[in-house]
């Protein structure tokens, strides 16, 4: 995880990060990438650490325009990323992954007028997430040079759009995303086969209707598991919403996370299971903490809890 300006290995130090903001990763079986302050930086387990960057001029493979990068994501051996205020996407060439392809790196997803938001990868597509449509692209197996590596599959677009960078996460073998408000008012969704299906409840979608667009850009969404529960987590700024995809068969089960007495939004953040534990970062101090399922404490410190039941009609009964 990246703490402050340093990329950790469990409790161990493994790179210096640049900037201050939040931070996009991906993995491969070489390196561990960041994308962060526009650039697509690979921490390889050797120890070196490479910057992506164009081919040599006088190597004669193309030179792209390669921009800012926004979101990074893996598949199949290669880094894919979206630049940032565009349509087009990139991915690494498979013999060196500090370059992009020698010979066809650049793809567009033409269907999205502000161009891509986020990127992902689901089975053995690139996802590309923007604001008014979801594209799907996947390789074509070509072999020959220049030819395009990735084509884009129609037949799988979502007619919605997500509302920020890390407005969407894997879940239930698919993806969960908050969509974005100029598809309509915003809510949860979650793709299957082309089609986004709304997981939200009323109450959920007035709590996300009082966001504003800019506000719902910097939501946080991310999946946690354990003891049978499918947890979706979505942070914003004001509040921390739990769906548990376990509980649901009977209808969506949501709850709202607070830290403290006084209403104040959750603090954990970036949860992960790793050595036996589940660990989190937090948005107030720097600290990482692990879940304890004793207590309710939070780092010592007490929790309001409030539960509430829906009306019922119960005639004449006590």
């Amino acid at each position: 995880r990246v703490l402050g300006s340093k990329l950790y290995k469990g409790e161990t130090v493994v790179g210096d990060v640049a900037g201050s903001g939040r931070v996009s990763m991906a993995h491969g079986r070489t390196s561990q990438a960041v994308g962060v302050n526009g650039q697509l930086v690979e921490y390889r387990y050797d120890g070196t650490v490479k910057t992506v960057s164009n081919w040599p001029a006088d190597s004669g493979f193309t030179q792209y325009e390669l921009g800012s990068v926004r979101d990074i994501t893996r598949l199949r051996g290669r880094y894919a990323w979206s630049k940032d205020g565009t349509d087009s996407w990139f991915i690494t060439d498979l013999e060196d992954e500090s370059h992009p392809d020698r010979y066809s790196a650049e793809y567009r997803a033409e269907s999205q007028p502000d161009g891509i938001i986020g990127i992902g990868s689901w089975r053995d597509f690139i996802v590309c997430f923007g604001s008014s449509t979801i594209e799907y692209f996947s390789l074509t197996g070509t072999t020959t040079a220049g030819a395009a590596l990735y084509v884009a599959q129609p037949s799988l677009m979502v007619q919605k759009g997500i509302a920020g960078t890390y407005c969407k996460t894997p879940f239930a073998d698919s993806y969960a995303f908050i969509s974005h408000p100029a598809t309509g008012a915003p809510s949860v969704y979650i793709i299957g086969s082309g089609q986004a299906s709304p997981i939200a409840t009323a109450s959920i979608e007035k709590i996300i209707r009082s966001y504003t667009a800019e506000e719902l850009a910097t939501g946080i969404m991310e999946t946690l598991r354990f003891d049978s529960h499918e947890l979706l987590i979505i942070h914003l700024p004001r509040h921390v919403l739990v769906y548990d995809a376990s509980s649901s068969q009977n209808g969506p089960q949501w709850c709202v996370l607070k830290t403290g007495l006084y209403d104040d939004v959750y603090r954990a953040i970036d949860f992960m299971y790793e050595g036996n534990q589940i660990t989190c970062g937090d948005k107030s101090e720097a600290v990482t903490g692990q879940l304890q399922f004793d207590i309710s404490s939070q780092y010592d410190k007490q929790q309001e809890h409030l539960l509430f039941t829906p009306i019922f009609k119960a005639d004449n009964a006590r």
